[in-house]
């Protein structure tokens, strides 16, 4: 975090005796400053008693006024360390007499990667806002016709079963299609080994839970997904992050981190990874499968992007190799359509079990007419064909990206081009403070998520994902250019110092 704050209030004029209370005025010029740029984002503001002398008050007034703030979305206070400027300021608020809540509730400390993926969903739908953080498919190419003839033939057929409860593990057909999918590439030999979950977000939230505690030590790629991330540390696991390259995780590295921690976990994406785009090679895949039955330890395998590959051939999954020891987790999210919530998780044993188990805890199952559409439509072999169209449409939109990067910012990035999915991982060669950037790019109208939201680490470096799925080219150009004039100007305010970006 920042340090405590450089920029002073001139409190001299305070109205002591007026009709708008000390309080609202000190909320007041705080709010302003942070609006007007004057408090940078993840600038630290003093102690509450050090407001409380410069301001005249006493400490309870101040700690008032940070309450307030926070409640206004301005501040964030964390444990033992203070009260931060946030990222992105509100668009405003109204009182609807629900401050009680904030003291009612129990403490809620919002780690970065958090704050970030809710400002991904709550500001994706902001007209005058271009998304580059949302890497939803295209709403364009949802197969809407031939599902809306799938429900009408689920309801025909099945009458009212199809809104009836299911085990928590989901309906066996869904799962019977998912395991010939399962036998043929690899991950999975038996329904019985699959449990369907609302996206693959829940499937790695319930295997982080089934084989975590507090105290673990969980080891994840990075920079990696922020579910992944987030999920691991809400087990209150240890979360150590490893390096990825051009072929995936760095296998040394890791053998470095099992040499001096008891890794009980480690979560990786093996294929088209998020946000690089890279995949873990054949050679790596074989190693790190040896690693984990040499030294017991789970892996959960995130394929979520393993079938929007443009160039390179589908890779296979790492659970052919260790079945015992990988939990591999899938959805139809990022191929069909998100809102579907419908992945699965694969994986045999107690763990199975244990995830069965958590998942009926959580929701009893997953919704059954979804789960009746998905399976008629995977038996019809529409996902094969539906992938074999996207594919096209989502490589013109990395192409259309990478155009605009060097169109708008020559000589200012690196980028390896993705083997698939629908990100791009960009490196500035020249860093600059990550949150300035990012709050600098929401007021000029577009967004990305910054590089220290998806590391488990801090780096030297400024990094942030692109995401290209969800715009047209002309779009993605205007993006990119709204980026380029925010860089400018958080390098013409820090011309004469360059701050270490913060994770």
């Amino acid at each position: 975090m920042g340090d405590s704050m450089s920029y002073k209030f001139d409190l001299s004029d305070l109205k002591r005796d007026g009709e708008v209370s000390i309080t609202q005025q000190l909320v007041d010029r705080i709010s302003a400053a942070i609006e007007s740029g004057d408090l940078a984002p993840s600038s630290k503001l003093p102690p509450t008693r050090e407001l409380a002398t410069e301001a005249g008050v006493n400490h309870l007034t101040a700690a008032r006024v940070y309450r307030k703030l926070a409640e206004l979305g301005y501040v964030t206070a964390q444990v033992g360390r203070g009260t931060f400027v946030r990222s992105l300021v509100p668009d405003g608020s109204a009182s609807y007499g629900d401050d009680w809540q904030v003291y009612a509730l129990p403490p809620d400390d919002i780690s970065y990667s958090e704050q970030v993926l809710a400002d991904t969903f709550s500001l994706a739908d902001r007209e005058d806002v271009i998304s580059l953080a949302t890497g939803f498919p295209a709403p364009s190419n949802y197969p809407t016709q031939a599902l809306a003839r799938i429900t009408a033939d689920v309801f025909e057929e099945v009458g009212g079963d199809a809104l009836s409860y299911l085990p928590a593990e989901g309906l066996f057909q869904l799962r019977e299609a998912l395991a010939a999918r399962g036998r043929k590439y690899g991950w999975a030999q038996d329904p019985d080994e699959i449990v369907i979950t609302s996206g693959a977000q829940q499937a790695i939230a319930l295997a982080a839970r089934a084989t975590l505690e507090p105290g673990d030590v969980a080891l994840v790629e990075s920079p990696t997904f922020i579910g992944m991330m987030t999920a691991l540390r809400g087990t209150g696991a240890r979360v150590i992050g490893v390096p990825v390259d051009e072929d995936g995780l760095d296998l040394d590295a890791l053998e470095r981190l099992l040499g001096r921690h008891e890794v009980k976990l480690v979560g990786l994406q093996t294929a088209c990874q998020n946000p690089t785009g890279r995949s873990l090679s054949d050679e790596r895949r074989a190693r790190l499968a040896e690693l984990a039955v040499e030294r017991n330890f789970f892996v959960i395998e995130d394929r979520v992007y393993a079938d929007m590959h443009f160039e390179s051939q589908l890779r296979r999954p790492l659970r052919e190799l260790a079945p015992a020891h990988v939990i591999y987790v899938n959805s139809l999210s990022k191929v069909v359509g998100g809102g579907l919530r419908l992945g699965w998780v694969a994986a045999r044993g107690p763990v199975r079990e244990r995830i069965a188990m958590l998942k009926l805890e959580a929701d009893f199952h997953s919704p059954t007419l979804i789960q009746h559409m998905a399976a008629r439509w995977l038996a019809t072999g529409a996902y094969e064909r539906h992938v074999a169209k996207t594919i096209p449409f989502y490589r013109e939109r990395r192409d259309a990206l990478l155009a605009a990067l060097e169109r708008h910012m020559p000589g200012e990035y690196h980028v390896d081009p993705p083997e698939g999915g629908h990100h791009l991982w960009v490196t500035l060669t020249r860093p600059v403070d990550e949150r300035s950037l990012y709050a600098e790019a929401a007021r000029g109208g577009v967004m990305f998520t910054p590089g220290g939201a998806v590391t488990a680490e801090r780096r030297s470096q400024t990094s942030l994902r692109l995401s290209f799925s969800l715009l047209g080219p002309d779009q993605l150009d205007e993006g990119v250019r709204r980026l380029a004039r925010a860089l400018r100007e958080v390098r013409r305010r820090s011309r004469h110092s360059v701050a270490a970006p913060i994770s």
